[in-house]
């Protein structure tokens, strides 16, 4: 799965321009409640600008007047430019790898062809996609199973799974602590959980229901 069909697009975005007033940085954060904002360079990402960035540069530099302050300091005088961006082609695992680590709740996208802004991926967007996944987000039935880890295994598994008319919505493996095994989760649509299970079993795979 690629980035680009999860990720909030440019024009849902909120953003600001590096030349942008501290005070009307500061206006925006408070009118939409957030904490963070994109910089843009034209349209080039450059950085992002944060309350706490805002507050902090202004105790800690001594400055007489807040609103003079707000007022003549601009966006670019205190942006924050170490964030890492991703590719609008990016990989969905490798981008949650990069946000799990990051210390913000977005990563910036933009394109490899130019570095235009594109949008930028959150974490929600992460979590929400992942629960689909799993089929969190649908009625069914939770299947643990544990596998011997050799080539074929997973699809025999699921062709008996389709053999007794269920549906898988969604499914994760996880390597167990012991050699050759695996657990793997399973969201399934079924009219006879309890006759899935029994098929399983009768086929060797270990199942608990949950």
């Amino acid at each position: 799965m690629l980035i680009r069909g999860i990720m909030v697009k440019k024009q849902d975005v909120s953003f600001l321009s590096q030349d942008d007033t501290l005070k009307q940085a500061l206006t925006r954060l408070e009118e939409k409640g957030y904490t963070t904002f994109p910089v843009l360079d034209g349209n080039k990402f450059s950085g992002i600008i944060t309350r706490r960035k805002i507050f902090e540069t202004f105790f800690k530099g001594n400055f007489s007047d807040r609103e003079e302050f707000l007022n003549t300091m601009r966006v670019k005088d205190i942006l924050i430019d170490e964030l890492e961006t991703v590719s609008y082609d990016a990989l969905f695992d490798e981008t949650m790898v990069k946000l799990m680590s990051s210390r913000y709740d977005f990563l910036p996208v933009v394109s490899e062809e130019n570095g235009e802004f594109m949008g930028i991926v959150t974490r929600n967007n992460i979590l929400q996609t992942f629960e689909k996944g799993m089929g969190l987000d649908k009625k069914s039935y939770k299947l643990s199973i544990i596998v011997n880890d050799f080539k074929g295994t997973l699809a025999r598994l699921t062709s008996l799974i389709a053999e007794n008319d269920a549906n898988i919505v969604g499914m994760a493996t996880f390597d167990a602590e012991v050699m050759n095994l695996k657990f793997v989760e399973l969201k399934v649509d079924t009219g006879n959980i309890n006759e899935l299970r029994e098929n399983l079993r009768k086929n060797g795979f270990k199942v608990w229901e949950g």
